[in-house]
């Protein structure tokens, strides 16, 4: 049985209410978990001990199906090395190895990365991680490590609730999602070209994990030709600059195993929101930021009207949820039930984050 939000005790911490939370299925998005008054852990070792024990009694996998997202609040982290050291103590089964980056990361450590780091000012519009491509992470740590003086909030909105919002105002939209599917497509220049530099990825780093020193560029596009297919079921254009056409056909629906409801799981919005943020809607779709913003379309290759998307994100942004960050909060987020953005700040902020693949499935719509 599920463990709900009113059933869930223990002796250190407790679920609070988190201002503005989301009702989704009779259960509140996200949870709010925090140590209770006079019962704070002196260490990150200790937090880690109690993390472990409800680990092994499965109670974060159970609170995570129901809640979709959980909250942690008042816990001893303060540091990259204290926020890998939390995610550890989950016991997930693997860290997520990320294939077709197309965004700009740093690694910190063994376990935890940088947050997109690209420029304050540019909005992330929803979207379900790695939601373009056919291999995603399950689950997404975030730690809010510094928070900036103004903004900078991560937007979470239920795959679970669109799904539903849409069915019912976007029915035909629904309907031509079901049986056609996307493809989406993604643009990564060559290492050296000086417009790899301007985008912040290319096709060798983000594919070309077999390639060695000495490989002719014949033997390098095979090589990552090689990774598109096997590991991505995907298909790639190579363009006369030396260019990448990644081109992933995808369902834009799927149904979760564990509870048999549908999900809104794609990166439509991501991708639609920052082309027309940047006027790249038509070919050669290149913004006023200087990259290219190629458009997905249906798996038949037919255009997706932009009033439709427009109506998405609209609904999208009615039934959304903003993070109120503190400094010190970890965010555990089910990829497969969530999307996430990202809004513009002003200051200082640091968020980092820890990809991995959970024991959820998906199965067809």
């Amino acid at each position: 049985m599920a463990i709900a939000q009113e059933e869930f005790t223990d002796a250190r911490i407790e679920t609070f209410a988190i201002p503005g939370a989301r009702v989704v299925y009779g259960k509140v998005f996200p949870l709010g978990i925090r140590v209770k008054t006079e019962q704070s852990f002196a260490s990150i070792d200790e937090a880690v001990t109690h993390i472990e024990g409800l680990a092994d009694r499965g109670a974060l996998d159970l609170l995570l199906r129901d809640h979709g997202t959980i909250l942690f609040r008042g816990f001893p982290v303060a540091n990259a090395s204290d926020f890998s050291r939390f995610v550890q103590a989950f016991k997930l089964p693997n860290q997520h190895q990320e294939v077709g980056l197309s965004g700009i990361r740093t690694t910190v450590n063994g376990f935890v990365k940088t947050a997109n780091e690209e420029p304050s000012d540019v909005k992330f519009y929803y979207h379900s991680e790695y939601g373009r491509s056919a291999h995603f992470p399950g689950l997404l740590f975030f730690f809010s490590e510094i928070v900036p003086e103004k903004g900078g909030q991560t937007p979470l909105l239920s795959s679970l609730e669109l799904y539903d919002e849409l069915k019912k105002q976007l029915p035909d939209f629904i309907q031509a999602l079901a049986e056609k599917g996307v493809i989406g497509r993604q643009y990564f220049p060559a290492k050296d070209d000086p417009e790899a530099a301007h985008i912040g990825w290319n096709w060798k780093d983000s594919y070309g994990f077999d390639i060695v020193e000495g490989d002719s560029m014949e033997e390098q596009h095979r090589k990552v030709e090689v990774v598109l297919r096997e590991r991505l079921h995907a298909e790639g254009e190579w363009q006369p600059n030396g260019a990448l056409y990644v081109l992933q056909k995808l369902p834009a629906l799927r149904r979760v195993e564990s509870t048999g409801l549908p999900s809104f799981f794609n990166g439509l919005m991501g991708v639609y929101g920052r082309a027309r943020d940047n006027e790249a809607l038509q070919a050669p779709y290149r913004g006023l930021d200087g990259k290219y913003h190629l458009s997905t379309t249906y798996g038949d290759g037919s255009p997706i009207p932009y009033d439709q998307l427009d109506k998405v994100l609209e609904i999208a942004d009615s039934i959304g949820f903003l993070v109120p960050w503190q400094v010190g909060d970890v965010a555990y987020i089910d990829n497969y039930t969530v999307q996430h953005a990202r809004t513009p700040w002003v200051g200082d902020r640091s968020l980092l984050v820890s990809l991995w693949d959970g024991r959820e499935k998906f199965v067809a719509y």
